[in-house]
């Protein structure tokens, strides 16, 4: 590896490769998926629920696998699992175009999303959260916004891609995309944390260094006027606040992400053509980009849990106003919220347990919380599926889906970061780590 000059830190090279990779990995989301659906289910007569099946059962298999490589990224850092998650988001992209059968198309869905719900987005999340304390909210907010503006930019893409040359060489397309931006810079620049490379966090030494270490040393044996709480996996879990989250997380990832799947079929029953169905997709994620980075600025102002609440109350909204939309206005304004939504929760989620726990199982506690995610994820579209193939539309189930998001904003509300201990009186398993100074 180069060695920089000291000016340049060298975590916003680590997060120049999580964007790429979280923008390339737009192939996998669910906005993708829904340009998809109606060319494939028109030359293979799928049914929806076969479709977001597949969905469904490689979010699940993703969330089981997702705590683990959190840990992963805790001991060993993030770059093997980003570029192997590339890899095979890759070679799925590849497969995809080549389908004939559903049998085939649930096994290639499989690894599809287990690559991108437990590899990629654990990975690239959780790694920039431990290369940055004073600016961790934007810098995650950037990473975040990556993966908006991926979809705000890919699917229409995509579309032309469709209607140009078919849906198989749209795939492929996505293929070629994350081999460039995301397997290429991951393999070559991503690193665990700061300390590996004899860093200071943020690139800012402590206010007070230790009398033994040398010239030019990284090495610190005192800490700054700032501590950061950093509870081992063990202690997290014995709060009831990460329960709450977590819960939260369930019911508000199956408000959002069914609805999300469904939208193009959905706004195209109610009237809209298709071209302006797949612009409400790009609205989503356009609004997603800005709230990315908007929130994680506020986030170091503002408590992102207040934020996050107010997020869980969006969600809840934009379900009433779906139920009613018929209209391409009402179909923006839709999209906007959802964009608040998805990206909001995706910024704010670990802003707000690295502001309970600290940084040094982050990763680990952020695998476990996109368990939730996912699991909330992956019944929402499979609920809708199935109402919809029983009734040919799914609108009245909407209004149960703002229940469960409000439901979702009270159990935010309710959750407290853990009492800090007084110096000296750390729990077990308690460790501070020194950080920089404020001044």
């Amino acid at each position: 590896m180069i060695k920089l000059p000291r000016r340049y830190y060298y975590g916003w090279f680590v997060l120049a490769a999580a964007v790429g990779v979280m923008f390339a990995n737009a192939a996998s989301a669910e906005g993708m998926l829904t340009v998809f659906i109606n060319p494939m289910t028109r030359e293979f007569g799928w049914s929806r629920t076969e479709i977001v099946g597949a969905i469904s059962l490689g979010g699940i298999l993703g969330a089981v696998i997702a705590p683990l490589a959190g840990r992963l990224v805790d001991i060993m850092g993030a770059r093997l699992l980003l570029t192997v998650g590339g890899l095979v988001i890759a070679a799925a992209c590849v497969s995809l175009s080549l389908v004939h059968t559903l049998v085939a198309f649930y096994v290639t869905f499989i690894f599809f999303t287990i690559a991108d719900q437990g590899l990629i987005k654990i990975g690239s999340t959780a790694t920039v959260g431990k290369w940055f304390r004073r600016y961790r909210g934007r810098a995650v907010g950037i990473v975040i916004f990556g993966s908006a503006a991926g979809i705000m930019i890919l699917a229409p893409t995509a579309q032309l891609i469709i209607g140009q040359w078919g849906w198989r060489a749209a795939w492929l397309s996505l293929s070629a995309i994350m081999i460039v931006l995301g397997v290429i810079p991951c393999a070559l620049l991503v690193r665990r944390q700061p300390e590996d490379l004899g860093l200071y966090l943020d690139g800012i030494p402590p206010e007070n260094t230790s009398q033994n270490a040398g010239p030019g040393s990284n090495v610190t044996t005192s800490t700054s006027s700032v501590e950061e709480e950093a509870w081992t996996l063990g202690q997290v879990m014995k709060k009831p606040s990460f329960y709450l989250v977590l819960a939260a997380l369930i019911l508000v990832g199956a408000a959002s992400s069914g609805p999300q799947v469904h939208l193009v079929p959905y706004l195209t029953q109610r009237g809209l053509s298709t071209t302006a169905s797949v612009s409400a997709i790009s609205v989503i994620y356009s609004v997603g980009a800005a709230v990315s980075l908007i929130s994680g600025v506020l986030s170091e102002r503002i408590s992102p849990k207040v934020l996050l609440f107010l997020v869980c109350l969006v969600c809840a909204l934009s379900m009433l106003v779906l139920f009613t939309a018929d209209t391409l206005w009402e179909a923006y304004l839709f999209a906007a919220m959802q964009g608040i939504v998805k990206q909001g929760v995706n910024t704010l989620v670990p802003l707000t347990w690295a502001e309970f726990f600290g940084r040094a199982s982050l990763g680990s506690i952020f695998g476990i919380s996109k368990t939730a995610w996912v699991a909330g994820s992956a019944v929402g579209p499979l609920i809708l599926g199935v109402v919809f193939d029983a009734t040919g539309s799914f609108q009245g189930t909407l209004f149960y889906f703002s229940i469960l998001a409000g439901l979702a904003s009270l159990m935010v509300f309710a959750a407290r970061r853990p009492h800090r201990p007084a110096p000296g009186q750390e729990p077990s398993g308690l460790i501070v780590l020194p950080t920089e100074s404020d001044d």
